[in-house]
């Protein structure tokens, strides 16, 4: 990592991009973000914008021939991803576009645009869980919410007008077709990650990731209810225990259902793509703004990010709230460098807005941006002659003004759960205990050349692994240094947490967690040093390499992801409208996925199982032979105490009447039970 002058600390984002492309000459990472400092040398700019349009036309092609290759037929389900997408993007744009325009630093906004949406996505979390922890309704809170944005959005644009891709912007802005690059890539990224839906043909949950129930029924929980409120007549009784600090994340889910007048379970898959778009729009401002990446490379490396295995497999399957935690990681990392070295309270506030969601989200992927802050924040210590760790103290009465509201806020519930979560984990790893209740729904772990976005293939991936090797040595060692050794530190955080796990019994949960934050990153300094060569065609050659493998991992990982709330599960819907007002109901089906679901289609009637899904967290239906009514999954034959035949045949199931008069009473409820009633 070479050393950085003085001065050069400095300087703008723009002129330090600048000199790092005039210092090593890169071809296709640019320098500056104008026209000129994109068009790789030997290249008129009519030429590159032809060979842009190739490029994003081969894209195009190459999405369309992967949903040929993963059985996508016809069009169902795109006119409900449309209507969820629109209210997504709408949502998130008006709560965005006033703090991004009043807050984000100057020198970040030649890529105002992209900041938009995922400052929106935040914003409207965190407003919303202070309204809901007020105790203001659903309804009112996401009125307020968009009120609020709204009239953020024109104070915004009376103070600044116009939009800084515009020709009158200031000098250094980013031009639209600089912009329309990545967002189009973005649009392609969130069409490949629904392409198990579009494949099932309607809007649904996909993939295989067992807390979806519990995160639909979490929305559908706060779309009526305050988040320490109880109520047994919804499916989930209330917010678990286990998530008590995700409800901004929840909040914003219902609130995007809202506004699209959509049941969460319609929306949550697209949400999901949008999530991972916005993340990949992250790392590509990640490449330009840190890495001094140009327009050719930080496309390259958004592709990469947008076809990594893992991180479709986050969002499609979907692990929801990792997919917050991801989609907030690089956007924190690239304000805690530009406010480290250049602070505006804009900055400071935009930073902990990101950091507080990510925590909010997913506390145990904070330690990962928090290092690279630490990193910086030595950096620019040394570089002012200060010490690198200096203990904070009061300057005079009136800093308690804020002290004690910030201390208030630590002892508040969402604040609470982060330090449950992250406590519980320091408690695992101090006292050495055993980590099977940490296994989540994983079977065991996955192969580490999937994080990487590499296949099975073994030829393949071992050249795809080589140019990655290659590309990440490159890319710290010529990235500024404070940068190369922030990232670098992550990256050995992660390498560490991962060879800590995988030796363990059940330690495949932490070992995911920890790659699927962690190699992202890798495989775009990686990218970004690929482009770097001294020949444009060995830069060329190279990315396309590690493109086409990540494609084909990708179309393994899409071609195995189904829908797992499939219609006839839907169907059961219709139970609830033409079963007796409180009749109970037994559910005899297999104790998985199913009865998960079941339980929450169902709520509306007092369920109960003789076998429920009791070997996780998840709450689970109460325990009862004795019932009105039985369910029946095709796959079971019809239970001995029924009587007579069916009262109601669906698709995949029948409903008998059960004996009256059972052994051991009727013991249904509407009430979930709880398998977890305190954090260990």
């Amino acid at each position: 990592m070479q050393p950085m002058d003085v001065q050069t600390d400095d300087r703008a984002p723009a002129q330090l991009e600048q000199q790092r492309a005039e210092q090593t000459a890169a071809p296709l990472s640019g320098g500056e973000p104008g026209p000129p400092g994109d068009v790789p040398p030997g290249l008129t700019r009519r030429s590159n914008r032809v060979l842009a349009a190739v490029a994003l036309a081969t894209a195009s092609i190459s999405a369309i021939a992967l949903a040929r290759y993963t059985g996508v037929v016809g069009r169902g389900g795109l006119a409900d991803v449309v209507r969820a997408g629109a209210a997504t993007v709408f949502v998130f744009a008006l709560a965005g576009f006033g703090p991004t325009r009043l807050l984000l630093p100057e020198g970040l906004r030649r890529f105002e645009l992209l900041w938009v949406l995922p400052v929106g996505a935040v914003a409207v979390a965190l407003e919303l869980a202070v309204l809901s922890y007020a105790r203001v309704p659903f309804d009112v809170a996401v009125a307020i919410v968009l009120a609020a944005g709204a009239a953020l959005a024109v104070l915004g644009w009376r103070r600044d007008p116009g939009l800084r891709s515009a020709r009158s912007a200031a000098a250094g802005a980013a031009s639209w077709r600089t912009l329309l690059v990545p967002l189009y890539i973005a649009l392609l990224i969130a069409m490949i990650a629904l392409l198990p839906m579009f494949r099932s043909g309607f809007a649904t949950v996909i993939g295989n990731g067992s807390d979806a129930h519990l995160a639909v029924g979490t929305a559908m929980f706060l779309q009526e209810h305050h988040p320490g409120a109880v109520a047994i007549e919804e499916p989930v009784d209330h917010v678990p225990l286990v998530w008590r600090s995700k409800p901004p994340i929840y909040l914003a889910f219902g609130a995007v259902a809202k506004v699209a007048g959509m049941q969460p379970y319609a929306v949550i898959a697209t949400l999901s793509a949008v999530l991972l778009a916005l993340a990949a729009l992250g790392f590509w401002l990640l490449a330009r703004e840190l890495l001094g990446a140009g327009a050719w490379a930080a496309a390259a490396v958004m592709a990469l990010i947008g076809l990594n295995r893992m991180a479709l497999f986050t969002a499609m399957h979907p692990y929801f709230n990792q997919i917050w935690g991801f989609m907030a990681m690089p956007f924190a990392i690239v304000l805690a460098w530009h406010v480290v070295r250049r602070a505006t309270l804009g900055g400071w506030v935009l930073l902990g807005s990101f950091l507080g969601l990510l925590a909010f989200a997913y506390p145990l992927a904070l330690p990962i941006s928090l290092l690279s802050i630490a990193v910086f924040v030595a950096f620019d210590r040394r570089r002012r002659g200060l010490r690198l760790v200096a203990l904070p103290r009061l300057r005079s009465r009136r800093d308690l003004l804020w002290v004690v509201p910030l201390l208030a806020l630590l002892l508040s519930v969402p604040v609470k759960g982060v330090f449950e979560k992250a406590g519980s984990v320091l408690h695992l790893l101090n006292h050495g205990g055993s980590l099977a209740n940490w296994g989540g729904d994983l079977p065991g772990f996955i192969p580490e050349r999937y994080f990487l976005g590499l296949g099975d293939a073994e030829l393949t991936a071992a050249i795809a692994l080589a140019l990655l090797i290659i590309g990440l040595v490159l890319g710290l060692l010529r990235a500024p240094r404070d940068v190369g050794w922030g990232l670098a530190v992550v990256l050995v955080f992660g390498i560490l947490a991962a060879l800590f796990f995988r030796p363990r019994d059940y330690g495949w949960y932490f070992h995911f967690k920890a790659l699927a934050f962690v190699a992202p990153i890798a495989v775009a300094v990686a990218a970004v040093g690929l482009a770097r060569f001294k020949w444009p065609w060995v830069s060329a050659v190279a990315l396309i390499a590690l493109i086409g493998a990540a494609r084909t991992s990708a179309a393994d990982e899409i071609g195995k992801t189904f829908d797992q709330l499939p219609k006839s599960l839907l169907e059961l819907r219709s139970v609830e409208a033409r079963l007796p007002p409180d009749a109970s109901l037994r559910l005899d089906m297999p104790a998985d996925g199913r009865m998960l679901w079941a339980g929450i289609l169902l709520a509306g009637q007092p369920l109960c199982s003789q076998k429920p899904v009791m070997e996780t967290s998840y709450p689970h239906v109460a325990v009862s032979r004795a019932a009105d009514y039985v369910l029946v999954d095709d796959d079971w034959r019809k239970p001995f105490d029924a009587v007579g035949g069916p009262v109601m045949t669906l698709e995949r199931y029948q409903v008998f009447r059960l004996k009256p008069g059972l052994p051991g009473g009727e013991r249904c409820s509407q009430r979930m039970v709880q398998n977890v009633k305190r954090l260990q």
